[in-house]
């Protein structure tokens, strides 16, 4: 089985989308929390809606316009 991680966030200085496959579960699932944490780090999650799923964590500020995502599919 593989599995892709898909990435992207906007904020008002920067944004980044990636698309990154892994044939390990563990290597996917350390990479999904690795970017999960570096979205909290680029945006602040308070005054954000918040969706917190194994699978999938997004931040969205709609005042600021600034959103992230992460997400981990299988394929």
């Amino acid at each position: 089985m593989a599995y892709r991680i898909v990435f992207e966030y906007q904020t008002e200085s920067s944004a980044m989308s990636d698309v990154l496959n892994c044939s390990d579960e563990q290597d996917a699932r350390d990479k999904f929390q690795e970017l999960r944490d570096n979205l909290v780090m680029a945006i602040d999650p308070s005054g954000c809606e918040v969706v917190d799923e194994p699978d999938l964590f997004g931040l969205m500020n709609r005042e600021e316009e600034v959103y992230g995502f992460v997400r981990l599919d299988t394929v």
